[in-house]
């Protein structure tokens, strides 16, 4: 790199520090100085002369911008280039205000610090203010880029499902490229159309369009081309970026505003996306895996159901049961999908009790009730080796615990039992109630209710069966136990 260079590199971190020093020997005549912190930094550039200083911002003590105070009021001029894993508009306006030459985003690459060096040399043989101040601007258009991606790095990855990363790719546009409206489109290959799957701004749900149509949207996803459409009239400014996953078509956004938009909103748009494009494929593929796996434990228990007349279609019914309750008490989609897993493989241990036991057309002995009562906790440790369904597995272990702590495995009591696992109680015991056995006829509807209500407090959560109360005056009540009374309620979930 020409001329030696004596490099201060002041970082809390030793591996970091020794990187860089190892990194910048294999640079031609760079000579490095290490110091742990803002003191040890001083005593250094007292003893050595210092060309160049590597800072932290973030370090104990004093901060990389408390150094950079104090060395300038006491008259050292040593550039400084600092290095930050959280780069900010106004972080970038205090270090320029003190004489910061460069930032370094952490984790960077050698490459990268190969050109902040590279900078500093060309720096230091700027002969114009002319030079200066396009150096300048450049230094900060670059941090303000990085901003922008740790920005929307650290947005887009806090996302826990695909739909929730889908809004906050609509979010983040409309906020950067100051946008009205936005709406994110998906390609339906099947159908051949474009459907809107989020949208805000708009007083309804933008149309369905036809992916082989001639307007700019359609051409967008089919080209793999955006189109920056300025305003006309009545009509406004239009930017359409097509959504790419490993070079295939997925989609298309579309950005609606009154003034242009220009080519920064285009690269705004075009990050956003691409940090967009590897989540949502993770999404997709563990929602793949999860829903094949339900499917191949669905199937387990239909196959043990269908040796059981009297429990045919149980696990059905008591999802749609429990279902309904959780809807009644405002929880959360993801819990629903929970609930709705768990209670469809509720039952599923009871693939390791024996025929003899499981159909046996009379009572059970006390032997054959304390083998029954293993199926939940195989039922767990089934479900429980598959890493994505821990919740699930913890519900079914526990649904038949009670309230008052007399249930089982473990006599759990109260809210020591998880709240969803109380939900299927109360809708596994009433189906339960109201199925025919071998050695009982089914209970009516009404009858089942009431003693849901007797054993509410003791063998049920209190609050579970107010809204179980609710749930069976508005859409349970008079449910006969017949075939087609049965196929009726399938249609709830």
């Amino acid at each position: 790199m020409g001329d030696s260079l004596n490099i201060l590199v002041v970082d809390d971190e030793e591996i970091l520090r020794e990187n860089l020093a190892l990194l910048l020997s294999s640079f031609n005549s760079c000579q490095t100085y290490h110091a742990e912190n803002a003191y040890q930094a001083l005593e250094v550039m007292q003893k050595y002369p210092v060309d160049l200083i590597l800072l932290d911002v973030n370090m104990p003590g004093l901060s990389g911008i408390d150094l950079l105070k104090l060395m300038r009021r006491e008259g050292i001029k040593t550039p400084v280039v600092l290095m930050t894993s959280y780069p900010s508009l106004e972080l970038t306006v205090e270090a320029l205000r003190y004489g910061a030459t460069d930032f370094l985003i952490k984790p960077f690459t050698s490459q990268q610090l190969y050109e902040a060096v590279k900078r500093f040399k060309k720096r230091k043989t700027l002969e114009t203010e002319e030079d200066y101040q396009e150096l300048l601007h450049l230094l900060k258009q670059k941090t303000k880029e990085q901003t922008l991606l740790f920005t929307v790095s650290d947005r887009l990855t806090s996302c826990s499902n695909v739909i929730q990363l889908y809004r906050e790719i609509i979010h983040l546009s409309l906020e950067f490229t100051k946008s009205e409206e936005g709406v994110l489109y998906l390609l339906d290959l099947e159908r051949k159309a474009l459907v809107p799957e989020v949208w805000e701004g708009f007083s309804e749900r933008p149309a369905i369009l036809n992916y082989e149509d001639s307007n700019p949207i359609s051409k967008s996803v089919r080209e793999s081309l955006p189109y920056i459409i300025p305003p006309c009239e009545k009509e406004k400014a239009l930017l359409v970026n097509p959504f790419l996953i490993k070079s295939e078509n997925f989609g298309a956004l579309v950005l609606c505003r009154r003034e242009s938009f220009t080519k920064d909103d285009l690269f705004c748009t075009n990050l956003i996306l691409e940090r967009a494009a590897p989540l949502v494929e993770n999404f997709i593929l563990y929602e793949s895996i999860v829903l094949n796996l339900h499917d191949a434990l669905r199937a387990l228990v239909k196959a043990l159901e269908a040796k059981d007349y009297y429990t045919k279609e149980h696990s059905e019914r008591v999802t749609n049961y429990a279902l309904l309750i959780a809807k009644e008490m405002g929880l959360s989609m993801e819990k629903l999908e929970t609930l709705r897993f768990a209670g469809h493989l509720h039952d599923v241990g009871k693939v390791g009790i024996a025929d003899a036991i499981l159909l046996k057309p009379g009572r059970l002995t006390r032997e054959e009730y304390e083998i029954i009562k293993r199926h939940p906790v195989i039922g767990a440790e089934i479900v429980g080796h598959i890493a994505l369904l821990q919740e699930e597995a913890r519900i079914i272990r526990y649904h038949h615990e009670r309230f008052d702590g007399k249930g089982y495995p473990e006599g759990l009591k109260g809210e020591e039992i998880p709240l969803l696992a109380r939900i299927l109680a109360v809708a596994d015991t009433y189906d339960a109630m109201t199925t025919r056995r071998p050695y009982r006829p089914s209970l009516s509807a009404e009858t089942a209710y009431q003693e849901i209500i007797r054993c509410s407090g003791t063998q049920f959560d209190p609050e579970i069966v107010e809204v179980f109360k609710v749930v069976w005056q508005e859409q349970l009540q008079g449910e006969e136990n017949d075939n087609v009374s049965r196929e009726s309620i399938g249609s709830i979930a």
